[in-house]
């Protein structure tokens, strides 16, 4: 067997939490013993145990960077680093922050990768799926994974996450993307914005539909073509890379990942529980 080597990128793992103390945490921990939901016991372990044990098994994956988290909140036995910044803060300021810590060590990178925290269904096998697709399409500002609801429904029914329903697929985003530092710099108040929008609609489960989006493209010049396309379901997923493309001054590219788990992080406190079936069967049960 021959020696492969692979493009090796840094992931930002967010570990920090909202303003305000949300339903899940309320009732997951309601005497508040965990300053995040990274640190909630899950299957024997810290809920972010599951990912970053994925994460640091891809040749992809150069480092581990936690934001959100210090080291006196949580440690590991093997390398990690620890982002300064606040546990409670923006999600653009958050990655500005890794860029800084990243230009510190003289490890600037062409691309990061930014990792929620709470998605322990997540496998090794789709990281890299996710990594190889960034390599055959090289060169672009953020590639965004997004999950078939079709493949998420089937296991995790009414789940709630924000799909874009394009002519070719129906779509929701998964819990790994890709971003150029040109692009955390020229679009961080446009990504904190439409972050919060998604947290809301997953966290109510009312009006699960791309209207924030659709909203912020409006005001957008050269976008309505696109937007009457996309209402009447002739749009495809290539026709919205090319017009958030423009929109945002970025290439962005959609990766297909077809796995539930994937897709699926804790926003709710019911998707705990479907998330400790999940894991039982598919990592649980094959060790």
């Amino acid at each position: 067997m021959t020696d492969q080597t692979h493009p090796k990128f840094p992931v930002f793992v967010m570990c920090g939490r909202d303003f305000h103390r949300r339903r899940l945490m309320k009732t997951i921990d309601p005497e508040g013993h965990y300053k995040t939901k990274a640190l909630l016991p899950f299957l024997g372990k810290r809920l972010i145990d599951w990912q970053l044990e994925e994460l640091k098994k891809s040749p992809y994956v150069e480092g581990l960077y936690l934001i959100g988290l210090s080291e006196d909140d949580a440690r590991f036995d093997y390398p990690i680093h620890y982002v300064p910044g606040e546990t409670v803060s923006d999600f653009g300021d958050k990655l500005s922050w890794g860029l800084d810590y990243l230009d510190k060590l003289g490890k600037t990178s062409n691309i990061v990768i930014v990792s929620s925290c709470d998605a322990p269904g997540i496998r090794v096998k789709e990281i890299d799926e996710f990594f190889k697709a960034m390599g055959e399409d090289p060169g672009k500002d953020a590639y965004i994974s997004l999950v078939p609801e079709d493949v998420a429904e089937v296991v995790f029914p009414k789940s709630g996450r924000v799909v874009a329903r394009f002519r070719d697929f129906d779509v929701f985003p998964g819990e790994l993307f890709a971003l150029s530092p040109r692009a955390i710099r020229v679009q961080k108040k446009v990504i904190g914005e439409l972050g919060l929008q998604r947290r809301k609609i997953n966290r109510s489960k009312n009006k699960i539909n791309l209207g924030p989006m659709l909203s912020y493209l409006a005001h957008k010049p050269g976008t309505w073509p696109l937007i009457i396309k996309y209402i009447r379901g002739r749009a495809s997923l290539g026709d919205g890379e090319r017009v958030l493309s423009r929109v945002f001054g970025c290439d962005i590219k959609g990766v297909i990942i077809p796995e539930a788990g994937f897709g699926m992080d804790m926003d709710l406190p019911e998707d705990y529980a479907r998330l400790e079936d999940y894991v039982k069967r598919t990592k649980l049960n094959q060790e």
